[in-house]
């Protein structure tokens, strides 16, 4: 069974190799409020999921790979 910690500590692991590749022109503040914001987001969207649906392999990478592209969208709006 995947814990919601588990699935949280690899989301970050993943925002954190985006955001090490970030644009140069962002701030170390900027970089810090889109992972802020990105774990406040997927946090919201784990109480909305139930545990079967944590469970789906499909679903944990389209989850992961919808956060990052949120991520990378703040990213370029800055």
């Amino acid at each position: 069974m995947i814990l919601r910690e588990d699935i949280l500590s690899e989301l970050e692991k993943e925002l954190d190799d985006l955001l090490a590749n970030a644009p140069a022109n962002l701030s170390e503040s900027a970089l810090k409020s889109i992972q802020a914001k990105s774990i406040g987001h997927a946090e919201h969207v784990f109480n909305a999921l139930t545990t079967e649906e944590l469970q789906s392999a499909g679903g944990f990478n389209r989850f992961v790979e919808s956060t990052l592209a949120l991520a990378r969208m703040k990213m370029h709006l800055r």
